[in-house]
């Protein structure tokens, strides 16, 4: 009984159900083992994790010694004693929460306590108020029997008009009891019941209905740019698609990736999430080219931006060396001629620095360190990368909103980042650095999915005030009006895979879903700022209710959107939702058409006989008569005579009406990727590999000038515009008709 319960205060789960809807019940090894995990002493060693080695001749953790050590009856007890019996023995929490709809504060105390109280709140926007109280003014929201003494969490309610969204000091001092003479001090946060909204609340009769690209900004290319795609392409990409009437831009994750490895490019497995990835800096936008204009346009510059530019796959190696060596000389103009003179520009990078000093310095100590083998520059170069790489993002928004996106940037943040970055190493007690995120076996993955990120420790994050998620949050809904959340099932469970074999096979490790949600609600309110929680997957059903009431947007994509007759009707999308034909993870409208994802997974091993591909490439031969039926079912498109096969068909005209059809349907947001845009057949990233294909390297076939003369993008641009504004007259009218 005492391990079953310690299991369960450290979230470690027993059981979920799977892709199938069958109940799996994780076997007691398993968990164990992430329980060890989770009590170990922290693995992070810089040396180890800076070179991703491990000490020569380790020997393999010994499982049996640690257990009768550290999982005795004993520890075990005193261990429960911490998590479940202490906190009811402290008046006060360091963190708490309300909703701004019934603001309260919570003491913990002995049943019947007879002194009275006073419970201070000040801080953010608010009066200080003050409330003398007792017992008796509270109501009991939860009790906790220690030796026959009965404590109860007293709830006292406070007064709604006094109180504003926000995280505030409380303070909490007794009078008349001795044995509390010192006030206690905590945080209170009281946050909205919803995300925000937006412009997404107005009635489905608005002029309106919102779409955008989704674009990996890597992927961009103009003969301008350095190789790789910038801050300036997006800039670019903007206003072309503002001037087609979208209201928003998807991006990749703009996250610091690892310096010290080039060739590990990424975006989803950043070294800190709360930082930029330099590489997107347009280097002729930074105010310091000037003074380098003419040494930066010689020839000998020029030669190595062509040869990078001519490539369909981006040379990281090259890239991060040519534009780093050009960071390096603007950030010397910088100290000669703005530093050194304390210059207005001078000063707003000082501001920038004052604004996250501590997790700057966290990212720039670190960043020294991982850069050594490449430069030798001092942490002021990685903060002048880091206020440069801001300034622009910052102008990209605005330009988005100046040329009239509702939106704008949604940017994406990944689940995790790896250990040995700064985001982790410089807060190694908020996490396990012993364990890492994946996901559980299943029939698309047999062995299960290792993403390599290192989750946060449940007890942890509660016992350090959540402070390293708010931050987390709130650095990624700067510059943006929207945020996807990555495998938003995270904010309730993520599976956990044990770093030490030993360990067993991992299992669901579940986090605190209210107060990680209200937090979210908090910082997208205060920062206006809309949330998509990715949600495809194993998605638990206690959660989805959760985000839909918490006015968070699911992520539909077209091909999981079926149901037993097929794909869905446009009709049945979800209301709150935005609705992708596509993502980085599956293929490509045209390699799902002409099957070139199966073959390439034949070529790559993923598919394992040729019996098997035979096998899925008669499943696609029926989804792609189940595509045909529902475009000819949405009077999109019609059959030619005679035909015999879907190969016969002309593709350009199946995706253009592929397109329209799914633009009206009845989700808030729509995105096409710009892949897609330009039928392009190669995808961004094959889940299961790594070495084995260039992920996340690949560049679009045209540039965005390219992509404006082209007749067909213009018209699949448009079949999409004037697709949602069908679709908002199609609202308007029978929104008329039920209220006549």
């Amino acid at each position: 009984m005492g391990l079953e319960k310690l299991l369960y205060l450290q979230g470690v789960g027993a059981e979920f159900i799977d892709c199938f809807g069958n109940l799996v019940h994780i076997p007691a090894k398993d968990r164990q083992g992430i329980l060890t995990t989770m009590l170990l002493q922290s693995s992070f060693d810089q040396h180890e994790h800076l070179h991703g080695m491990n000490k020569p001749g380790q020997q393999l953790f010994d499982v049996q010694a640690f257990t009768q050590q550290h999982l005795s009856p004993p520890k075990i007890d005193a261990r429960i004693e911490q998590l479940d019996v202490q906190p009811w023995l402290v008046p006060l929490h360091g963190f708490q929460w309300c909703t701004i709809d019934k603001p309260h504060v919570d003491v913990y105390l002995p049943e019947h306590y007879s002194s009275e109280f006073v419970v201070t709140i000040s801080g953010e926007n608010i009066d200080t108020i003050s409330v003398n109280a007792d017992v008796s003014d509270c109501v009991i929201a939860g009790e906790y029997h220690i030796n026959d003494q009965r404590y109860c969490q007293y709830r006292l309610m406070l007064d709604k008009a006094k109180l504003h969204l926000g995280y505030h000091q409380l303070d909490l001092a007794f009078i008349n009891d001795p044995q509390h003479k010192d006030t206690l001090h905590g945080q209170l946060m009281v946050a909205p019941s919803t995300a925000y909204q937006g412009r997404l609340v107005q009635p489905l009769n608005s002029s309106k209905q919102s779409w955008g690209l989704n674009a990996q900004l890597y992927a961009l290319r103009n003969d301008a740019q350095w190789g790789i795609g910038d801050f300036g392409n997006l800039a670019e990409l903007i206003e072309y698609a503002a001037h087609a009437g979208a209201d928003f831009i998807l991006l990749n994750p703009l996250h610091a990736v690892d310096i010290s490895q080039p060739d590990n490019p990424s975006p989803y497995s950043p070294t800190d999430r709360r930082r930029l990835n330099p590489l997107y800096i347009q280097i002729e936008a930074v105010h310091e080219y000037k003074a380098l204009n003419g040494e930066l346009s010689s020839q000998k510059w020029q030669q190595k931006r062509l040869v990078l530019n001519q490539a369909h796959l981006i040379n990281y190696d090259e890239v991060h060396s040519l534009k780093y060596a050009a960071f390096e000389k603007m950030y010397q103009i910088f100290c000669s001629h703005h530093i050194k003179l304390e210059t207005p520009r001078y000063k707003a990078y000082k501001e920038f620095v004052v604004q996250d000093e501590a997790a700057l310095m966290q990212f720039v100590t670190v960043e020294v360190e991982l850069a050594s083998k490449y430069f030798t520059q001092d942490v002021g170069f990685y903060m002048y990368l880091q206020f440069v790489a801001d300034e622009q993002l910052q102008a990209c928004q605005l330009n988005a909103k100046q040329c009239g996106m509702s939106i704008g940037l949604i940017r994406d943040l990944a689940v995790g980042a790896v250990s040995h970055g700064a985001e982790i190493s410089a807060n190694a007690d908020l996490f396990c650095d012993n364990a890492s995120i994946g996901a559980p076996p299943d029939p698309f993955a047999e062995q299960g999915q290792n993403w390599g990120l290192t989750p946060f420790d449940p007890v942890k994050l509660k016992q350090h005030n959540f402070s390293h998620f708010i931050q987390l949050v709130r650095s990624n809904m700067q510059s943006c009006g929207a945020l996807r959340i990555d495998h938003v099932m995270g904010l309730l469970r993520l599976w956990w895979w044990p770093l030490h074999e030993e360990l067993g096979k991992g299992c669901y490790v579940y986090y605190p879903l209210d107060t990680l949600l209200a937090i979210v609600c908090l910082e997208s309110q205060r920062a206006r700022c809309i949330v998509i929680g990715e949600d495809l997957g194993i998605v638990p059903p206690e959660i989805v209710s959760c985000l839909h009431q918490a006015g968070i947007l699911s992520n539909e994509l077209f091909y999981f959107c079926k149901d037993h007759n097929g794909f869905k009707p446009p009709q049945d999308y979800k209301r709150q939702s935005l609705m992708m034909l596509a993502n980085h993870d599956v293929p490509t409208l045209s390699a799902w058409w002409f099957a070139a994802d199966l073959r390439l997974r034949r070529q790559l091993e993923l598919i394992e006989t040729d019996d098997k591909l035979h096998q899925v490439m008669d499943q696609r031969q029926q989804e792609k008569q189940q595509l045909i039926d529902l475009l000819i079912r949405e009077q999109a498109f019609e059959l030619p005579t005679p035909m015999t096969s879907a190969e016969q068909l002309d593709f350009d005209s199946v995706l253009l009406a592929w397109i329209r059809v799914a633009a009206k349907g009845n989700a808030q947001l729509f995105s096409v990727q710009l892949s897609d845009l330009v039928a392009d057949k190669h995808g961004v990233n094959i889940p299961g590999t790594w070495k084995e294909f260039p992920n996340w390297q690949r560049r679009l076939p045209l540039s965005i000038k390219q992509m404006s003369q082209s007749p067909k993008v213009q018209q699949r641009l448009e079949a999409i515009a004037s697709a949602r504004k069908s679709r908002t007259h199609a609202s308007a009218v029978n929104t008329s008709a039920v209220n006549t």
